[in-house]
């Protein structure tokens, strides 16, 4: 399981901008080519400008916390991605709940990385200035990096 310290530290780092930035995401993309195709194909453009570049950052966050843990992850493959996502889109159809927050629950039940799933859930519901995800994006924003999460681990 990714600690939050982990995954503070990842944070830390990318927003310190010691490392350039678009570096890392060319090395993101290196190591887990199929995962960088999913994160930017057409798919994702029903999200704006910013919300895929809060995606990328969230993706790179996520692929970061978890490298630094477990290094030398394996490639994730096409064939995992889709898995995964379908099985993520079944449980959001399946869940039920008044808000959002609500619905994504059932994700933390059926998962062991309960911290990168409170940074995403966290950041798909963030009425920041900036960071807010439109309400018609924020599902497949969350099921999109819960898929990242996914594969990664």
């Amino acid at each position: 399981m990714i600690s939050e310290a982990a995954i503070n530290r990842t944070l830390d780092r990318l927003e310190s901008g010691d490392e350039a930035y678009e570096q890392q995401i060319q090395d993101f993309a290196e190591s887990q080519p199929e995962l960088m195709e999913y994160l930017t194909n057409e798919d994702v453009e029903a999200f704006t400008e910013g919300e895929r570049e809060l995606l990328l950052f969230a993706a790179l966050v996520i692929f970061q916390s978890i490298d630094d843990e477990q290094s030398g992850l394996p490639e994730v493959t096409g064939d995992a991605i889709a898995t995964a996502e379908e099985r993520n889109y079944e449980i959001m159809a399946g869940s039920k709940g008044a808000t959002l927050r609500d619905r994504f629950t059932p994700f933390f039940e059926q998962s062991e990385e309960e911290e990168l799933l409170a940074f995403v859930e966290d950041l798909t519901l963030s009425e920041e200035e900036g960071d807010a995800i439109s309400p018609e994006a924020r599902e497949p924003f969350f099921v999109t990096l819960k898929t990242v999460i996914d594969t990664l681990t």
